[in-house]
């Protein structure tokens, strides 16, 4: 029991958190070694790790270099201060080339036809100047009359400064020494003796022929070179101390080597413990991954989910683009940026490293949960897109069964065919030819068969779209290669079938409930109604008593309004509504409406503009449309603009009447225009105004109910209604007259004969 439970200790969570937390460590470790590594070394390059002499790394060889150069520049190309300030070492071309730089001159035909003097204060004209250059012709010469010589001048100093920086350089140096000899032999300049530098062991010997190097022990390539060597007689000696001593540029280059040198085994093994440390505890987590005990089930993650290939490529991505990233983050700290800068980019160079290592570490433990789990080839999208391609001929799907049974036939056909033709002159050619016949009349079966059974099934589905539910198909009639497309057809009937019942359901108890309450209330409100006028006609002294009668009148009437207007959107609603159609002279009925209303018009400061065709009559029922007139009048009685104009327009179309009436409202209007219609919606979201919310919802199933439509529309502040109903067709009518008269004659006559033949 002991030994069982302390293997279970393993699978502890914190056991994995001190894990993870190890290997962030270590990694940090690795990434400060590499740091620390990167300062002490930040002015070398590879040879720092290859080289174990000073004297052979490329940093020295190019810091030698650049000595040599110094003294032939100063020694062998200028000579000394006097050369350089006479103008001797003005190199002409180079002078006007930069001249005509600093200037913007362009060459061209008078550059071409002229020359600059040799004291470089004039022109000399060698061919003829275009009378139409002659103006740039004078600018020029004055630009080099004027500007040259002090162009000049700038020269010879920029000279001056380039050898006194020289010469300050060569002083500096405690373990560079060097002597340059003419073709004669003699020493003509240097820093050193001849016996001093031939006692040195690293020398190096320079002239426009020859290089004798002896300065490492390892050759180098590209040799030194030199042009203002190579373009005189002069041999220059140098060697370099060795020991060094002194505080130069040489010494401080070697002390920065020996540091490198030195750090580079320490900071190794420090990596290289970390690494196994790392890998020590990758080992751990990915025994213990998605497990909380031994043999215990595999619990896994979101990143899991994703396909193996795509999270590999993601990974791979993400180093890319880290590898990419730190190489530009390394190139700003080591040479570009300043302290601050550098700090801040190495912070991030950190944080970069760290979501490196933690997308390697959860992308590894995911691999090790997957192939515990047996799951790693699964989650593949290789093996996804296999198993869809295998779904295709399980029957599991209609385009697979389709597609195996094709293939079926096909292979069928050309293996028969194959057959006859290969035994074509033998017996057994009819054999065969009798067996490609049965076998296509027997798959011509088995095709008619399946278009049988999509034909139910199409009009399985033409009859639910009719709204019959109730029909049944018979599955066991249908073909395999349809069963599960059936299945699916019968599952949508019986869904809709059940929703529909439901919703039916609900409407009724609505309907029923609204009906039964509104009866219910109504009958107490009348006794309430009558006694309140009762009181009215009482001659009560007492004011207040009065006032509270006259509240109980509007308050009791209000509510008797509203619930009749609910037991008539109930009735509409349910379409317990009768219709009686008759010829409707719509402006006429129009005025009326307005002239019932007109007492509350004038208390609401309105004033009605009525435009209307002439003869339009309207095929509907006259009280239904009078009740939708006075729904949208008292609607825009309540909520218009006081002192504003209601403009109501009664036109025609080919089929419909339209009335279209338009109001200004009195507050803003924020509602959604389909929610206006909706039910116990008002115009006053603070609800202080009289009304149900109903007038609209009933409006338009009035409307609805006699063939019509009801529409509200909203433009800013302006509330525009618009009811639709059909026309009154008189030939229709007239027909329809005619239609019945004759049957009724008939249905005369034949009873006529019948009592005859009864007598």
């Amino acid at each position: 029991m002991a030994t069982k439970s302390k293997k279970s200790k393993l699978y502890q969570t914190k056991l994995k958190i001190i894990a993870v937390c190890i290997i962030f460590f270590s990694a940090m470790m690795i990434f400060f070694c590499g740091v620390i590594f990167s300062n002490v070394s930040q002015n070398w390059s590879k040879s720092i790790l290859v080289e174990e002499n000073f004297y052979d790394t490329k940093e020295f060889r190019r810091m030698f270099y650049d000595a040599l150069d110094k003294a032939i520049l100063v020694d062998v190309h200028y000579g000394n201060e006097t050369n350089i300030q006479s103008g001797e070492k003005v190199n002409r071309q180079e002078l006007i080339s930069g001249f005509k730089r600093y200037y913007n001159i362009i060459d061209g035909v008078i550059t071409s036809s002229t020359k600059i003097n040799d004291t470089y204060d004039g022109l000399m004209v060698y061919g003829t100047i275009p009378e139409t250059l002659q103006e740039n012709f004078i600018e020029y010469s004055q630009l080099v009359e004027t500007r040259l010589p002090q162009y000049r001048q700038m020269y010879i100093q920029n000279q001056l400064d380039e050898y006194r920086k020289a010469v300050r350089y060569l002083e500096g140096l405690q373990n560079f020494y060097y002597f340059v000899e003419d073709d004669a032999g003699y020493i003509v300049a240097g820093n050193a003796g001849r016996a001093e530098v031939n006692n040195k062991n690293r020398t190096m010997m320079l002239s426009a022929e020859f290089c004798s190097d002896n300065i490492s022990e390892k050759p180098k390539l590209p040799p030194y070179s030199n042009y203002y060597l190579e373009q005189s007689n002069y041999t220059v000696y140098a060697a370099i101390d060795e020991p060094l001593i002194g505080d130069d540029g040489f010494a401080d280059l070697y002390q920065e080597f020996q540091l490198a040198r030195s750090s580079l085994p320490y900071l190794f093994s420090i990596s290289t413990v970390a690494a196994f440390v790392i890998v020590i505890c990758l080992i751990y987590l990915m025994r213990v991954a998605g497990q909380k005990e031994k043999n215990g089930q595999i619990q896994y993650l979101c990143v899991d989910k994703i396909y193996n290939e795509i999270h590999l490529l993601l990974v791979i991505c993400l180093g890319v683009f880290s590898f990419c990233m730190a190489l530009l983050l390394t190139d700003f700290i080591r040479y570009r940026s300043i302290p601050f800068w550098a700090y801040v980019f190495t912070t991030l160079l950190g944080i970069l490293y760290s979501i490196d290592v933690a997308v390697v570490v959860s992308y590894l433990l995911s691999v090790s949960r997957q192939i515990k789990g047996k799951s790693f080839f699964k989650n593949t999208l290789m093996s996804v897109l296999l198993r869809k391609v295998a779904s295709l001929f399980t029957g599991a799907t209609f385009r697979g069964w389709l597609s195996l049974v094709m293939l079926t036939y096909g292979m069928g056909n050309c293996v028969l065919v194959f057959l006859m033709f290969m035994y074509w002159v033998t017996d057994y050619m009819l054999l065969f030819l009798g067996l490609l016949i049965a076998y296509n009349v027997f798959c011509l079966y088995l095709f008619m068969r399946a278009l049988r059974s999509l034909k139910r099934i199409m009009i399985s589905a033409r009859e639910t779209s009719k709204g019959n539910l109730t029909y049944q198909l018979d599955l066991s009639e249908i073909s395999p290669s349809f069963l599960n497309f059936a299945e699916d057809i019968a599952n949508i009937q019986d869904g809709l079938k059940k929703a529909v019942e439901e919703a039916v359901k609900g409407e009724r108890m609505k309907t029923e409930l609204i009906t039964n309450v509104s009866h219910d209330l109504k009958t107490p409100l009348t006794s309430i109604i009558t006694y309140v006028d009762l009181l009215r006609q009482q001659k009560l002294e007492n004011e207040t008593a009065n006032e509270y009668v006259e509240v109980l009148h509007v308050k009791s009437y209000r509510l008797k309004q509203l619930i009749e207007d609910l037991i008539e959107a109930s009735k509409v609603s349910s379409g317990n509504v009768t219709v009686e159609k008759m010829r409707v002279d719509y402006r006429q009925l129009t005025m009326q409406a307005i002239g019932e209303m007109e007492e509350k018009i004038q208390e609401a400061g309105l004033e009605f503009k009525l435009h209307s065709e002439q003869g339009v009559f309207v095929d509907a029922d006259g009280r239904h449309t009078w009740r939708i007139l006075e729904n949208i009048i008292s609607n825009a009685v309540k909520y218009s603009m006081k002192n504003s104009r209601v403009y109501i327009d009664i036109s025609k179309t080919e089929t419909h009447g339209v009335l279209v009436m338009k109001n200004m409202s009195a507050t803003p209007i924020d509602f959604d225009e389909d929610h206006l219609i909706e039910r116990f919606v008002r115009g006053d979201s603070s609800r202080t105004t009289e009304g149900s919310g109903l007038g609209l919802s009933i409006a338009q199933s009035l409307a609805e109910v006699q063939g019509g439509t009801f529409q509200v529309r909203i433009d800013g502040d302006l509330f525009k209604c618009i009811v639709k109903l059909p026309l009154w067709k008189e030939e229709y009518h007239m027909q329809k007259y005619t239609e019945e008269t004759e049957q009724q004659e008939l249905f005369e006559v034949t009873d006529d004969v019948q009592t005859e033949e009864k007598e």
